[in-house]
């Protein structure tokens, strides 16, 4: 009898575990929308190679409470965006290698390095914060490297103002990467390596719109 007792507390044990585990979960398809620059085009072709890693990238966190959240078609909606505004041409590739028989002028492959998140419960606010870093390899059109510029966003949003803790996390994702969006325009012709070259080729002076030296 008393085994028998012991083993039904187990497996309520297990049972009481596994509905808080789900409870506790949360699974997100990051789905924001990325209004065009406004910025002077670059007047370049340029080669972005979104790899597999990044166009189906998902960040997981089990700190207190699980949260995973694929970034991947954001990703991709906002680079193809940004890099199709700031160039006079975009060519999307899956591999460096298919830039080097590619006609373009600059090759950029953007890696995503790094995700953090702060839950109101790690704040002590009713806020969500997001941050993201992303480290851009830029290179010619022989396969040189360029640069290689770490770069990185924020985003936050109140979650009293959400229906729920996934449109929350959505919404200050979505501003995260619009930050991006924003620093990529502002911040990509003023790398130093990036700002050479691009005098190598005698390009005129760019800056995004608001923008002053």
């Amino acid at each position: 009898m008393t085994i028998c007792r012991a083993t039904r507390y187990s497996r309520l044990v297990l049972l009481l575990a596994s509905v808080l585990a789900g409870a506790c979960s949360t699974d997100i398809i990051i789905d924001g929308d990325y209004p065009s620059a406004l910025t002077r085009q670059l007047p370049h072709h340029v080669g972005l190679v979104l790899d597999d890693t990044f166009t189906h990238y998902t960040f997981e966190s089990s700190q207190e409470q699980d949260v995973t959240m694929a970034l991947g078609e954001s990703q991709i909606e906002l680079f193809n965006q940004i890099f199709g505004d700031m160039f006079k041409s975009r060519t999307r590739l899956d591999t460096i290698n298919q830039a080097l028989t590619s006609k373009v002028d600059l090759v950029v492959v953007p890696h995503i390095e790094e995700v953090q998140l702060a839950m109101p419960f790690e704040t002590r606010l009713n806020v969500f914060e997001v941050w993201l870093k992303y480290n851009l390899q830029v290179f010619d059109s022989e396969g040189e490297p360029i640069a290689d510029w770490l770069m990185t966003s924020y985003g936050k949003t109140q979650s009293r103002l959400l229906t729920s803790e996934e449109d929350a996390l959505n919404q200050a994702t979505t501003e995260a990467l619009r930050d991006a969006g924003v620093r990529l325009v502002i911040g990509f012709h003023r790398v130093p390596e990036i700002r050479d070259w691009l005098a190598s080729q005698h390009t005129p002076g760019t800056l995004a719109q608001g923008d002053s030296q």
